[in-house]
């Protein structure tokens, strides 16, 4: 009998089980963090910034593999030394891992401001939705300005406006950032 589909939230899990066994710091950024700060919406990956340190790789890949999952050891390296992203992919189902190491200011934000969220049985650190917001205003395509205008909308009572600013113009989307707090009705004075 076929092993029946891994589902998002499956992922997620293993992701978050083999990275904890292993103590490596980590964040989930990208849709997972749109999906829990935000309005829901489908995504074929799960992205997370981590800081895998070299001698790690060997056993977060055999983790990987016990999970079902094909993750490669000279894949990971290189991603690692070349500052890029890993994809691992799900042998259970459609879904990947697009695992960056945290080497940036940008991702050592992501980690220094992360929220543990408890997500589908499962607690997880996620992106701020205030990093996440700045980030997807970075990159700026029109599935990012509405994952950024669904965080704003939701999360809007508990926002950090004034870090959020700092952070856009660090970013150089502070322009960006004031259209869409315009945009999005406020319920009140920013």
């Amino acid at each position: 009998m076929p092993r029946k589909e891994r589902s998002l939230a499956g992922v997620v899990r293993a992701v978050e089980e083999v990275l904890r066994k292993n103590r490596v710091d980590h964040v989930f950024v990208g849709a997972i963090s749109v999906i829990v700060f935000g309005e829901p919406r489908t995504t074929r990956d799960v992205d997370v910034l981590a800081k895998i340190p070299e001698e790690k790789v060997a056993r977060v890949v055999q983790d990987f593999h016990r999970r079902g999952f094909f993750a490669s050891d000279y894949d990971l390296r290189a991603a690692i030394r070349e500052r890029a992203h890993c994809s691992i992919e799900d042998r259970r189902g459609p879904l990947r891992i697009d695992l960056s190491p945290a080497v940036d200011p940008t991702a050592e934000r992501a980690l220094r401001t992360r929220v543990g969220i408890r997500w589908k049985g499962v607690t997880i650190p996620v992106s701020a939705p205030e990093h996440t917001i700045v980030m997807k205003l970075k990159f700026g395509r029109s599935q990012d300005i509405e994952d950024a205008l669904g965080i704003l909308a939701e999360q809007w009572e508990g926002l950090d406006f004034s870090g959020m600013r700092a952070f856009a113009r660090s970013q150089r989307v502070l322009t960006g950032l004031e259209d869409l707090l315009r945009r999005v009705k406020a319920p009140k004075k920013i």
